[in-house]
């Protein structure tokens, strides 16, 4: 009789050999599922992303999410730094310049910290790609679809939890309302992608045997480590303070300070992101500002209170809820509160508070039944969030003894307990799962997960994802963009190439009445090559409040007239200190003077500039010519 095996080669081999086959196709298999159920996530979380801001056509995603309003004011400094990044400026991790900003001189962004140098760098990408507003909201978008799909895969590879609990949990994490609420005006914030890696390394570094030199998961920590550094201080923080936590736990149950060493290396890799990210910063404060200013950032310690972390603003829905009810609440709630969550980003959707209560009911019951060893890691990891964080607490406590101010809107650690939860949640679930398959029928088992998930999928749609603008709304953005942009075209047709802008009233970033911190970038936005005078550096800034001083000096309000009456020697003064330095023209915000700017241009007139002021079709802007012959030499 032959043999089934050629005569050299052993059945043992054989067998070995498609074993190891079988076991390549399976590791395919399982890669093929997981990334399918990611890219299905992908689309949910796309498709809801454009209801919730209506982005059905390339001219609406052409429009900002939002356009000059005061709370989202920072959106408009943020979308300066893209614009200046899609042309060339701003290198990432060197000191920053932009030459059409800060006239006479230019603008030096060194002097702010900016610990989003990739994050610029990527916005101004899809700028050069899409054009300034469509590609900044591509940009919001990638971040929500990036937090998805991290935590989908972090859930079904490192946790190995059921595709199906796992979709739930990056659904409800990718939709977060806090990422809602963090865009488009912090997205250095609403990156959030990379905190679902942070269980991974606080669960190695507490856990026996600890992390180990040089291992696999050494490595995967260290660079864990350094990308978090590298993006929102505040998530390196928590990041750093876990991770040294859960390693001196570590070390004080082994009795060995051996435990301690790795994770020094994890907090340092950390700190090396951090120190890579704002050297632009810190160096040019060494060599320009040295002690007259922080290194790195200053904030006023009553924000500690008022954006503090508090446990009831998790349970409080955003006023932008699709439940009218949920919506009255929401509202009533933050008209009452005198504290602050920063626009509702606390909350946590009902699936993330289900996950929270379900942590917590299983830690009480643990310690209720004395099995302390049995409150999961994600227990304590809640309870320091909320110790540390929580106003009044340990955040509070150190920074009035020692002025570290730095962390103060300590309500966006919420998010980092929306993951802890549901990661925990699609865990447990997914376990329950396994054991039920000893119990259930497969055929009803199944059925039962695919309809809570798809159950829990719904909730989150309509629980998290905010309601669609109205077509009103909608127009008065379009409106808005369109006024600014073609004010700037008038001014660039009738000014010379780099002509240089005087704005009006001159601002330091810091909100005036009538004028949101950032108003005056809107002009820039839309020039090609005109210098505008907004975010001087600090001599520059001094120079120009000098002149702005000079030209309200002796002003008076007329009771009758109801304007400003300038004292027209003042005003030429102030004018003929602004055209020595070249400056060819005057950029009004009308909304930061009391009379709209009349009694100005009226002073203006007086002095001999009788051509009359070039209005945007909103009205609020105004800009008077100098001089049409005045430009900066290239």
């Amino acid at each position: 009789m032959r043999s089934a095996h050629p005569q050299n080669t052993p059945p043992s081999d054989v067998r070995h050999e498609a074993a190891q086959h079988a076991d390549v196709y399976l590791t395919w298999l399982t890669w093929s599922s997981t990334l399918l159920g990611c890219a299905g996530l992908l689309v949910l979380v796309s498709l809801a992303w454009c209801v919730a801001y209506a982005k059905y056509t390339p001219s609406a995603w052409s429009l900002p999410t939002t356009y000059g309003d005061p709370v989202y004011a920072d959106f408009l400094a943020g979308s300066a730094l893209v614009k200046a990044r899609s042309e060339g400026h701003l290198t990432p991790f060197g000191w920053k310049t932009i030459p059409d900003l800060g006239a006479p001189g230019v603008a030096n962004w060194s002097e702010t910290p900016t610990p989003d140098e990739l994050l610029i760098f990527l916005f101004g990408v899809f700028a050069s790609m899409f054009g300034l507003f469509a590609g900044f909201n591509v940009g919001v978008l990638v971040g929500h679809l990036a937090a998805a799909a991290t935590f989908y895969l972090v859930a079904r590879r490192w946790l190995k939890a059921s595709p199906a609990w796992s979709f739930v949990g990056g659904l409800a994490f990718g939709l977060a309302p806090y990422l809602f609420t963090e865009s488009p005006h912090h997205v250095n914030c609403q990156y959030a992608w990379h905190l679902p890696l942070f269980p991974i390394v606080w669960t190695w570094v507490a856990t026996d045997p600890g992390l180990q030199w040089r291992s696999r998961r050494f490595w995967q920590s260290i660079a864990i480590g350094f990308v978090t550094g590298l993006q929102n201080p505040y998530y390196t923080f928590v990041f750093c303070q876990l991770t040294l936590l859960g390693g001196a736990v570590l070390a004080w149950r082994q009795r060995s300070r051996a435990a301690l060493m790795p994770v020094a290396a994890v907090v340092a890799a950390a700190a090396a992101g951090f120190l890579a990210s704002n050297l632009d910063t810190i160096s040019y404060r060494m060599a320009h500002v040295a002690g007259e200013a922080p290194l790195v950032a200053e904030r006023q310690y009553k924000w500690m209170d008022i954006y503090g972390f508090k446990v009831v603003d998790m349970f409080i829905p955003w006023i932008t809820h699709h439940s009218e009810a949920f919506a009255s609440f929401g509202l009533a709630h933050r008209q009452a509160s005198v504290l602050n969550d920063e626009e509702g980003c606390a909350y946590l959707g009902l699936v993330g508070l289900g996950c929270l209560l379900f942590l917590v009911g299983r830690s009480a019951r643990a310690l209720a039944e004395g099995r302390a060893k049995d409150v999961p890691l994600a227990a304590w990891w809640v309870l320091w969030i909320v110790l540390f964080f929580n106003t009044g607490g340990l955040n509070s406590l150190i920074a009035s003894f020692t002025g570290f101010t730095l962390f103060r809107t300590a309500c966006r650690y919420s998010v980092m307990i929306l993951v802890i939860v549901l990661l925990y949640a699609a865990q447990r679930l997914s376990a329950w799962q396994r054991t039920a398959e000893t119990r259930l029928a497969p055929d009803i088992l199944r059925i039962g997960m695919v309809t809570a998930a798809s159950a829990a999928c719904l909730l989150v749609l309509w629980d998290q994802v905010p309601r669609t603008p109205t077509a009103e709304r909608t127009a008065q953005i379009a409106r808005a963009v369109e006024s600014d942009r073609s004010l700037v075209e008038k001014l660039e047709a009738t000014l010379p190439p780099r002509a240089m802008v005087f704005q009006l009233p001159v601002t330091d970033g810091t909100p005036l009445p009538g004028i949101g911190g950032s108003d005056h970038f809107r002009p820039y936005l839309y020039s090609r090559d005109l210098h505008w005078s907004g975010n001087p550096s600090s001599e520059t800034l001094k120079w120009q409040q000098a002149v702005q001083q000079t030209l309200v000096e002796g002003a008076s309000v007329d009771q009758q007239a109801g304007q400003l009456r300038f004292v027209t020697a003042n005003v030429r003064k102030a004018v003929d200190g602004m055209r020595g330095k070249g400056f060819a023209a005057i950029y009004v915000n009308r909304n930061g003077f009391p009379d709209r700017g009349k009694g100005l241009f009226d002073a203006l007139l007086d002095i001999g500039y009788e051509k009359p002021p070039i209005y945007s079709s909103a009205g609020d802007l105004a800009c008077i010519v100098l001089d049409t012959t005045q430009a900066m030499p290239r």
